[in-house]
Formats: C-alpha cells, sequence, structure tokens
C-alpha cells in the first residue's frame, strides 16, 4: 500500500492546477489518469476545437469581404488541418507528464476505483490520501435510441480524417453550434436536429434568433421539436427517423450525437467512498468539498457546480487545494462568470438573463433599463463585411451598474470580458464610458452599448 498527501483523479485542467498547488505547498501529491495525460480541454474539447474554429472563423472572414478588396476562393482544407490540430494534441501526454515529474508529482496510468473513503485501487495497486480531489470530467452522453451505435460524438468528430457531404447535429447546444458552422463553412451539407423549440437555450433568446439567421446564410438547416427515433444505416448513408409535428426522415452521410455531457464517475465506485453525486455530478458544498466524505473534494465538470467550463474549473481546482492546504475558508465563486459559443459570429453572455433582471426589479423596485440594438450598421461591423452583430446590456438605472450583457459578432468573446469584469467589481456605467478605449476597436464600442 502506498501513502500520500493528496490523490487528484485526473489530469486535466482542473486536476493539473489542484496537483501542483498541493506539491508547491510540500504536500506529496500522486495524479492519476485512466486515459493519456492532459484531459479534455487539451485533448478532446476547449483547445483543439478552438484550432478548427480558427481556421473556420479566418475563411468566413475572407468570404465577408469578397468584392471589398479580397478576391479568389478560400476553402478549408481538413485532412491538413487535422494534421495541424493533431501536432498540438498528440504532444499534450508527454508534455503534461513532463510537467507533473518537474514538480516533483507521481504519476499513475490506469483504472481508478475506491475501495474506502480515502483509499484506491490504481491499477494493481493500492494507494490512501489524506485527501483525494476527483477531477475526472465528463464524457458525452449517448442516446438511447436503435441504432445509437452509428452515431460519433464529440470525440469522434474531433478525430475524423475526411469531413463527409453531409451531416447531422442532434443536440441544441453550443458544441453542436460550433461545428455546425465549421462543417458548413467547408461546404459540407449540415443539419441540427433539437428536440426542444429552443436552441442554445441559456443564452438570449433573440441573440440565438440572429444567430439562427447567420446559420441558414450558410447553408444550415434547423430542425427545432424533432426527436430521433431511429438511426439505420444503407451503403454510404445514414437515415434518421425523425417524430416531430410531421414524422419524417433525414438522410445524410454521417451524424453526431451532440446532446450533453454526464460526469465520468461511472467506474469509480462511489458509493463505496460514500460520496453522494447527482446526475450533474458529485454533490459538493462551497468549498468544493464532497458534502457525505469530507476527505474528499471533486472540481471541473465532475462537480454538481452551475458551469462546466475551463475557467470554473480552475477556479473550484484553486478554492479545493486551498482549503485541503488550510482548512476550509475559501468559498468558489461563481459570479460573473462569462461564456460563449465560438459560432461565426460569436454568440457571448455574462451576467442576469432579461428574464431574470426584469423579475430583480420587481423584487427590489430599481429601474431597468435594456439597451439593445444592431451593431451591423456600425463601421467595426462594415470594415469586416459583417452582416450579423447585436446587442443586449441590462443597466440598474438607480446604481447605475450593469447586471448582464449579451453580445453577437466579431470579438464577442473578447468583448464579454469586459462586461464580466464590470459586473464582478461593481464598475458603474459611468465609470466604463470614462474609460478612452484604444480607437477604432470592437471594444470601443462598448460606450454605445451602453
Amino acid at each position: 500500500m502506498q501513502q500520500h498527501d493528496v490523490i487528484v483523479i485526473g489530469s486535466g485542467t482542473a486536476g493539473y492546477t489542484a496537483a501542483h498547488a498541493c506539491r508547491k505547498a510540500g504536500k506529496s501529491v500522486l495524479v492519476a489518469d485512466k486515459r493519456p495525460f492532459g484531459g479534455t480541454c487539451a485533448m478532446r474539447g476547449c483547445q483543439p476545437k478552438k484550432i478548427l474554429v480558427a481556421a473556420a472563423a479566418a475563411m468566413h472572414g475572407a468570404n465577408a469581404l469578397h468584392g471589398q478588396g479580397i478576391v479568389g476562393d478560400s476553402r478549408l482544407d481538413w485532412p491538413s488541418l487535422m494534421r495541424f490540430k493533431r501536432d498540438f494534441t498528440e504532444a499534450v501526454p508527454e508534455r503534461s507528464l513532463q510537467g507533473f515529474h518537474d514538480a516533483g508529482i507521481n504519476t499513475a496510468h490506469g483504472a481508478v476505483t475506491f475501495t474506502g473513503p480515502n483509499q484506491l485501487r490504481i491499477g494493481s495497486d493500492i494507494h490512501t490520501a489524506e485527501h483525494v480531489v476527483i477531477a475526472t470530467g465528463t464524457v458525452p452522453r449517448t442516446l438511447s435510441v436503435p441504432g445509437a451505435e452509428l452515431l460519433l460524438d464529440s470525440d469522434a468528430f474531433l478525430e475524423l480524417d475526411n469531413l463527409p457531404e453531409s451531416i447531422a447535429f442532434l443536440g441544441g447546444g453550443f458544441i453542436c453550434f460550433e461545428f455546425a458552422f465549421i462543417c458548413a463553412l467547408a461546404g459540407v451539407r449540415t443539419t441540427i436536429v433539437h428536440r426542444s423549440d429552443r436552441f442554445l437555450r441559456n443564452f438570449d433568446a433573440d441573440m440565438v434568433d440572429q444567430l439562427l439567421e447567420a446559420g441558414r446564410d450558410l447553408g444550415i438547416t434547423f430542425l427545432p421539436e424533432n426527436r430521433v427515433e431511429k438511426v439505420e444505416k444503407s451503403s454510404q448513408n445514414l437515415t434518421l427517423t425523425l417524430s416531430g409535428q410531421e414524422p419524417s426522415e433525414l438522410l445524410v452521410h454521417a451524424a453526431v450525437a451532440a446532446v450533453g455531457r454526464v460526469p465520468e464517475v461511472h467506474d469509480l465506485a462511489l458509493d463505496v467512498a460514500g460520496v453522494t453525486a447527482s446526475s450533474r455530478g458529485v454533490t459538493v458544498n462551497a468549498f468544493m468539498q464532497s458534502v457525505s466524505n469530507p476527505a474528499v473534494y471533486a472540481v471541473g465538470d465532475v462537480a454538481d457546480t452551475p458551469f462546466q467550463l475551463a475557467t470554473t474549473a480552475d477556479m473550484e481546482a484553486e478554492t479545493a487545494a486551498a482549503n485541503i492546504l488550510g482548512g476550509n475558508k475559501t468559498q468558489a465563486d461563481h459570479a460573473a462568470v462569462p461564456h460563449a459559443v465560438f459560432s461565426m459570429p460569436t454568440l457571448a453572455r455574462v451576467g442576469m438573463s432579461e428574464q431574470e433582471a426584469r423579475q430583480a426589479a420587481d423584487e427590489q423596485g430599481f429601474q431597468l433599463t435594456v439597451n439593445t440594438g444592431d451593431a451591423t450598421v456600425w463601421m467595426t461591423s462594415k470594415r469586416i463585411g459583417q452582416r450579423h452583430a447585436a446587442y443586449k446590456v441590462l443597466l440598474n438605472q438607480d446604481a447605475d451598474t450593469i447586471l448582464g450583457a449579451h453580445l453577437l459578432g466579431h470579438n464577442a468573446e473578447e468583448m464579454i470580458n469586459i462586461f464580466a469584469m464590470a459586473i464582478k467589481f461593481g464598475l458603474t456605467r459611468t465609470q466604463l464610458k470614462s474609460l478612452l478605449w484604444a480607437y477604432p476597436t470592437h471594444v470601443s464600442d462598448i460606450k454605445y452599448m451602453i
């Protein structure tokens, strides 16, 4: 039996952050993972996805300026793009391992299972620790329909050597939209099938409607209120049987199930450790500690917290490490977390929705101002040929503060960070308007939005 101060299960961004923080404080740390070291964000998520998005966005930007100084056709060379992506991802495991070893962190590769409250079997060896940090992340959710084994998931899509002539994405979240826009710009006949009447439910409905319009302009077909009942293969095609207002069949060359992700805890034997979990992940308190086993902390996507983002994963890992080292004094801070859909154009939000802001205004008695408008008329849009851009900013008129911001357009993923800072630190509208922004930039347009 091997003993450690801290065992971290998972080697992604959350596990990496927690392990390094504990080791820096002098703790003996073991990091274990059953997969190649590096985690979802670096290997199968945000980073490789953004490599594909960057290429598609560059082509989209060039196409938008055809006839305005740009000539010639741009096209996406998928095989070379995938080689470029793999240059990054294939180096991640060795680089991650080296980073752990350089810091004096021990590593173990193999399946991990709890055999007691603070005891685990890793491969064939037994390990114990004063504290265990679960940072195993999530895996793609599977569809329970006949023929579901014929569907790709998001991990498999990111490993495609060639794109099919036509593809369907099943779901209505950010993964569907980001991959669908990439495919459409690569010339693939693209369809998004969603069982609900609303796509991207966590984003502002008005902004989403304009994003749908941008998608249709690229040739994307959206099929809301349709369920996939069955998947069948015939020759080189898939037939998706749909049930909606009018049952139908959709014939495509490939289909991707992107119906969300679930915590990867199924083989950890949490019950043996007395660790409770919901369908959203390990149940934790504000200190990122298991509510049922004080020796265990859970961070990142595997924890039942409001967001599944790399930024919140790092913050939660730092929180857990601080509490392991100094007792439960530091609480996770999920206020003013910005997030974005890396479509073309980008959709971003932070803070309250319009509905939440109106409810708060009614309950607290302040005057709400909703600033919304079309940003395509601004020079920042015209000079890049942008046809779809809009904003909605929610203001507490009495306190002169920002409650929420919803942006659609080029550079929205960067601009939203300014609004996040303003909300988190209580900056006023007056203070923001007094700033002299570098001009002309997209960020300098914020003064018109507030």
